[in-house]
């Protein structure tokens, strides 16, 4: 027996394929099963990370599957390698996206064998309401996968002296009924980027697009 030689293995150890999905394109599924708390997949096994403050992140920005990471660094993925980064969005998700580090997809909840790993992509945009249609399936789906803020919300929000931020009606009912459902799926770190995209808009001025990473 040649010890030397590597023997190419009859299966794939991976823990998941990467497959067609009957939400979009490619998705990610599950050829084990997963409890909560565990790691399913490495969100770019191949990965190029940019600082934040450089020009390329702003661009980078645009396209939806990078990553900010550690609020320091965008991470982009090198699409010829599959990686978590395939997951598509469902509107009740079983696994969430962590940034830290080279990011990762952790389990929320059991995930059985054979299943599609989603997770909620919390996109937030500025002046497109209708961008991102969402087809996940879930009995409550939102119909879109974007919470979008518009100018006019703008108007209603106040910052005051010590930084504080005021928001009025009909923003302040929107933003509870949909941190409500943040809550229900545990994605309430959504709330952050809400804010930090009001501050954005509201120092910007009308008219002027924000990127909400």
């Amino acid at each position: 027996m040649n010890k030397g030689r590597r023997v190419k293995p009859m299966f794939s150890l991976s823990p998941v394929e990467f497959r067609d999905s009957p939400i979009s394109g490619r998705g990610v599924f599950a050829r084990r099963s997963f409890g909560a708390g565990e790691t399913v997949v490495a969100f770019a096994p191949k990965q190029r990370r940019v600082d934040v403050r450089a020009p390329e992140a702003a661009v980078a920005a645009q396209d939806k599957v990078t990553l900010l990471s550690d609020e320091r660094f965008v991470i982009i993925p090198d699409r010829s390698v599959p990686g978590g980064w395939l997951c598509n969005h469902s509107c009740e998700p079983n696994a969430a996206i962590h940034s830290s580090g080279e990011g990762r997809v952790q389990a929320t909840r059991s995930i059985a064998a054979g299943h599609e790993v989603t997770v909620f992509y919390g996109w937030v945009t500025h002046n497109e309401p209708g961008r991102d249609a969402c087809r996940c399936g879930a009995a409550r789906c939102r119909g879109t996968i974007n919470f979008d803020l518009g100018d006019e919300d703008a108007k209603v929000v106040r910052i005051d002296g010590t930084g504080h931020v005021h928001v009025g009606e009909p923003l302040r009912s929107r933003l509870a009924e949909y941190g409500a459902f943040l809550h229900s799926i545990g994605q309430e770190q959504v709330q952050e980027a809400i804010a930090n995209t009001l501050v954005r808009m509201k120092l910007r001025g009308p008219g002027r697009p924000v990127c909400a990473f």
